[in-house]
């Protein structure tokens, strides 16, 4: 598999400290030359409901076979599918679980489907803050995961906000500061299909995309129709989904 076109890494070094501002409830990580505060709750979301998560589907994300496919070095990965409800978010919540058990580094999982977003869900977390407070207000906040060194960033209130390109330096400050606090950043979506609710211009900000295929509906004459829009060579992979034995 082919790795993608990795930007080039800022060597910013990001120091921690608590904010006297936050009564010592949230760690705030700041630094000399950070493009924006990230603040890190102490509230934690809960556990991932069973019906996305298990064993048998995180496991499957070999963190080994992973590590072939693209540098696991402050990763961004981009999870996407050609339709709606082809299995985006279980993918994207499985995928984040299995680098953050595997590695032991923190990993962020980022809900950028603001159409449909349902990691707050997954968490039974608050909506907001989140993605898209960010984008609004410049402050990006996140909360831990009774999971180990996974933590979440929800959609945040979407309602204000619809990705266009004029967001794009706003989307990309937010992920090169998340990228110096965090070694791996799972981002759940939308669909491709249709395309113009799909923001094209935010993919050159991601490492790389994978692609959810659903066996049963996903045809090639969609993916045909994926690539007359963006590079092939984005896709650092395909998982697929409701395969039969």
């Amino acid at each position: 598999m082919e790795r993608p076109h990795r930007m080039k890494e800022s060597k910013l070094f990001i120091p921690e400290r608590f904010d006297e501002d936050q009564k010592r409830e949230e760690r705030l990580t700041v630094g000399k030359e950070a493009l924006l505060p990230v603040t890190i709750t102490k509230e934690k979301s809960e556990s991932p409901i069973s019906e996305y998560v298990s064993a048998r589907h995180y496991s499957n994300f070999n963190f080994l076979r992973l590590s072939n496919a693209f540098s696991l070095k402050k990763t961004t990965i981009g999870i996407t599918s050609a339709n709606r409800h082809d299995g985006k978010t279980m993918v994207a919540v499985n995928m984040a679980i299995s680098l953050a058990r595997g590695y032991q580094q923190k990993t962020l999982l980022i809900d950028f489907n603001f159409q449909n977003p349902q990691l707050h869900h997954v968490f039974d977390a608050p909506l907001g803050p989140g993605l898209a407070d960010a984008m609004d207000q410049k402050l990006i906040k996140v909360r831990p995961t009774p999971e180990p060194n996974l933590y979440l960033m929800t959609a945040g209130h979407t309602k204000e906000i619809n990705p266009g390109i004029e967001h794009t330096l706003v989307l990309r400050n937010i992920l090169q500061t998340l990228k110096e606090e965090f070694e791996f950043i799972v981002i759940d979506m939308t669909s491709i299909l249709p395309i113009n609710e799909f923001p094209v211009h935010f993919i050159n900000e991601v490492d790389g995309l994978i692609s959810v295929i659903d066996t049963t509906r996903t045809k090639k004459t969609e993916f045909n129709k994926i690539f007359k829009h963006l590079d092939e060579h984005r896709f650092m992979g395909y998982v697929f989904n409701k395969v039969k034995k």
